[in-house]
C-alpha cells in the first residue's frame, strides 16, 4: 500500500461485534490489533466477488 494520509473514523458497535473481530484476528498469524483485523476484514469484504 503506498503511504497515504490517514483519517480517524469511530464507529460504535455492540460487544458480539468485537468478540467476532477478537475471534477472528486471534487465528491470524501475526495477531493484528482491533483496528487492523477491522481494516483487513473491510478489504476483505470489498474485494469479494458478488
Amino acid at each position: 500500500m503506498v503511504d497515504e494520509k490517514t483519517e480517524r473514523f469511530e464507529m460504535r458497535v455492540p460487544a458480539s461485534f468485537l468478540k467476532m473481530v477478537d475471534e477472528w484476528r486471534r487465528r491470524q498469524p501475526d495477531l493484528p490489533p482491533r483496528a487492523e483485523a477491522i481494516r483487513r476484514l473491510v478489504e476483505l469484504g470489498l474485494r469479494a466477488k458478488k
